[in-house]
């Protein structure tokens, strides 16, 4: 059983996340299941702000990817300056495979592709 929220977001059912270039963009992801989660960003690095709510000291700590450990809450954020159509997942692929990712779109930007999940 997987139990992983991002920004309150329960998998599976965790919405693209719509931001406009510029944007400071803040994510709140929680794992509650018993699997370590490597979360990895496309096209994005992302400061540690906090983990276990506890702020991250000394120099800055920029990452791609960062494992979420059972009962971990991460806190992260990252400066929308890369327009385009990106996809956020655990980096175990079985696990994103089964849904556990989110996708982050540039307002304004389109693909002409369809999916089976597109409208």
């Amino acid at each position: 059983m997987y139990a992983h929220t991002v920004n309150g977001h329960a998998f599976p059912d965790i919405p693209t996340e719509v931001v406009r270039e510029g944007d400071l963009v803040r994510l709140t992801v929680v794992n509650r299941g018993r699997d370590t989660h490597p979360w990895h960003l496309h096209g994005h690095r992302v400061l540690v702000l906090s983990r276990d709510g506890r702020s991250v000291t000394g120099s800055p700590l920029w990452l791609d990817t960062f494992d979420v450990r059972p009962g971990e809450v991460w806190e992260v954020a990252f400066r929308a300056g890369n327009p385009g159509l990106w996809m956020n997942h655990c980096h175990n692929l079985s696990h994103a495979d089964l849904g556990m990712m989110l996708h982050l779109a540039y307002e304004g930007v389109t693909t002409p592709f369809h999916g089976a999940h597109s409208g």
